[in-house]
């Protein structure tokens, strides 16, 4: 109540502590006495709308029991709510309400999943994908249309059931899982005659539940539960459903099985039970701590929330924090992970180049792991697959129109002449993601502290992504990612510039495939040799720089509670805006060349200034030269071939690094 009163309402919540079946109880009781503010605030806390509690009901059933309408429909839209899971006596909430109160329920859920998918679709980029989603709308529209027939009485037009055209029941239950779409799960089950235990996605074995589980949705995670699936289904790697919520620290999720496994707990491959694995996941969430204070700093403006957030920020540790949160790869068990995986990554793509030859070629680690700059932990991979040389290509530079410019952003572009079928469109790319899944099918990985993961492979736009994870001794878990990217080795032409830092021994460029069937350069191996043949003042700058960005971020696998300490809101959370890595990179490499070129010396004292130098380049100066705004930052190699970014929230951080250096110098 203090926190309501305050300065920051939307901070107030539930005290902690409590299992998921006594806040639901909790919650119950709030619903009776219809206490709807509480009871959003219970959700937050961990208590299920639809999870049925000691007393038969859950907290919904108790709504529509107590004639709380409005209560209802808040529970239903905003606290996870499911009319489609039952109580004690499998009564489900439909039977509770009115016709026209049911029917204008199911029909406003029917139209908040199918926006949900609808703007799914138009996210994707892949013209699979897109088909995908696509047949997944028509699927949903035909059971839904069923299902109200059968409701009703109505009878449709077709001679032939809708429900039962024929689709693909598994990617389809997929795509419904990892979204949380309870209706149409709840269909596809129900209507469409899909088992609930469907292995749904078959490089790994996993089941609807495993996915729910691994994306925390836990109201998925309940249906399915309610509809029968078997919450100790192991994958290909001996992993439940309650592992992998642990393992993406998805509590909620986490809780609810906890509740539904009364037995000795189940353990994985690699020896691990759900609980070790919630512990493992806390570990690693403290491996990458990159603030003094957890405290959430969430501002309604990007310009206060990038201050407070710099502000938590140990500044002056950080030039002695560089070398101490980069990963040493050539020791411990970094430097096993990093064979391991390289190995496993050999034999799966030797594996592709048996079922097509055009995948035959020279495996290359590149990235922060190749020139050892990773922070924190070794779980970002980067790989080109360099394919045997293609006698019948040639590559040509072209001038873009002027309009064409405008549009894409950079000056010039590739493109080939081939008639090799196989380099046509952007098949390069994508039949790689599909041969890699016939692959996995088949082939486990062979350590046994590894295991694929949820989404376990997804395409990119030059390539696919590899999700793993490591269950170690050091490091008892990571995510790993894994980027592979398919890629033909030219010699350097002599229409693409050859800017000063590029080393004389690189003479070759890599041109990769994209998914609009274009081909770009990819310079990565030569900014990698750039990298690592930095002298040591010029490293200790880089690595404090990334440090720094680091800091104000949170990964993609951190909960939503640790990523909210990174945003602010309007409406709605937006990421605080910083620059991007890319940005960073390639800012550092124009200031780099230009210290060689002056053959200016730095200091080891001066390395924050140096770094404020890097986030300068990013930087344009407006007219009357006192301020300055983002500007565009191309790449420092092919940077005519690739759009550039703007240096978004730099000039925010240069204002506090300048500030921080009149201080520390008073």
């Amino acid at each position: 109540m203090t926190t309501m009163r305050g300065d920051t309402p939307w901070r107030a919540s539930w005290p902690g502590g409590g299992s998921v079946v006594q806040l639901t109880e909790l919650m119950v009781e709030a619903v009776r006495s219809g206490c709807t503010l509480t009871c959003s605030f219970i959700h937050e806390a961990g208590g299920q709308s639809s999870l049925c509690t000691k007393s038969g009901v859950s907290p919904l059933h108790a709504a529509l029991e107590a004639g709380h309408w409005n209560l209802a429909r808040q529970m239903l839209k905003n606290m996870g709510g499911c009319l489609y899971v039952g109580d004690s006596g499998g009564r489900l909430p439909t039977t509770i309400m009115s016709s026209h109160l049911r029917q204008q329920l199911e029909q406003n859920i029917y139209n908040k999943e199918r926006i949900q998918l609808e703007e799914l679709h138009f996210k994707m980029k892949d013209k699979v994908d897109k088909q995908q989603v696509q047949e997944l709308l028509r699927v949903q529209k035909n059971l839904f249309t069923t299902y109200w027939e059968k409701k009703t009485g109505a009878r449709g037009n077709t001679a032939t059931p809708l429900c039962q055209e024929p689709f693909n029941s598994s990617q389809v239950l997929l795509i419904a899982s990892q979204g949380g779409l309870l209706q149409l799960i709840y269909l596809l089950v129900k209507v469409g005659g899909v088992g609930v235990n469907t292995q749904v996605d078959p490089t790994n074995g996993t089941t609807a539940i495993h996915q729910a589980a691994s994306h925390g949705k836990s109201g998925s995670v309940l249906l399915l539960l309610n509809l029968g699936a078997d919450p100790l289904h192991e994958d290909l790697y001996k992993q439940t459903a309650p592992h992998l919520a642990a393992m993406f620290g998805h509590q909620k999720a986490y809780e609810l099985f906890r509740e539904f496994l009364k037995q000795q707990e189940p353990s994985c491959r690699a020896g691990t039970t759900p609980s070790d694995v919630k512990t493992n996941f806390s570990n690693y969430l403290k491996m990458y701590k990159k603030c003094e204070s957890n405290e959430a700093q969430i501002e309604n403006n990007p310009i206060d929330a990038t201050i407070n957030l710099l502000k938590r920020t140990n500044i002056r540790n950080l030039v002695k924090n560089a070398h101490k949160v980069a990963v040493d790869y050539t020791t411990g068990e970094a430097q096993e992970v990093k064979e391991v995986i390289t190995k496993e990554m050999k034999k799966i793509t030797d594996k592709v180049a048996v079922i097509d030859s055009t995948y035959t070629g020279t495996l290359t680690l590149l990235g922060s792991t190749a020139d050892s700059t990773r922070l924190y932990c070794p779980d970002e991979y980067d790989f080109n697959l360099t394919l045997k040389s293609f006698s019948d290509v040639t590559v040509n530079i072209i001038k873009q129109r002027k309009k064409d410019v405008l549009l894409s952003g950079h000056k010039l572009k590739i493109e080939i002449e081939t008639k090799n079928p196989s380099l046509k469109g952007n098949k390069l790319m994508s039949n790689l993601y599909e041969r890699v899944r016939e692959t996995l099918k088949s082939y486990v990985l062979q350590d046994d502290r590894l295991s694929l993961v949820p989404p376990g492979v997804t395409r990119t736009q030059v390539g696919l992504a590899l999700s793993l994870a490591w269950q170690g001794s050091e490091y008892p878990l990571l995510l790993v990612d894994i980027d592979l990217v398919p890629v033909l080795s030219v010699t350097w032409p002599k229409e693409i510039m050859r800017p000063p830092l590029t080393p004389d021994d690189s003479q070759m460029i890599h041109i990769s495939n994209t998914g609009d069937a274009k081909w770009r350069g990819s310079f990565a191996a030569t900014e990698v040799e750039v990298v690592k043949r930095l002298d040591p003042q010029e490293r200790q700058v880089f690595l404090t720089g990334k440090i720094l960005l680091s800091y104000m971020k949170a990964d993609s696998w951190m909960p939503r509670e640790v990523k909210n300490q990174f945003s602010w809101w309007d409406s709605r959370y937006w990421s605080i805006p910083i620059p991007a890595g890319f940005c960073f990179k390639n800012s550092f490499l124009m200031l780099l060349q230009e210290k060689r070129k002056k053959r200016i010396q730095w200091k080891e004292e001066n390395t924050m200034t140096h770094v404020m130098e890097v986030f300068e380049v990013m930087c344009l100066k407006t007219d009357d030269t006192k301020h300055i705004v983002p500007g565009k930052v191309h790449a420092y190699f092919g940077g005519d071939y690739e759009k550039p970014k703007v240096g978004e929230g730099a000039p925010r951080i240069i204002d506090f690094l300048k500030d921080f250096h009149k201080t520390s110098k008073t």
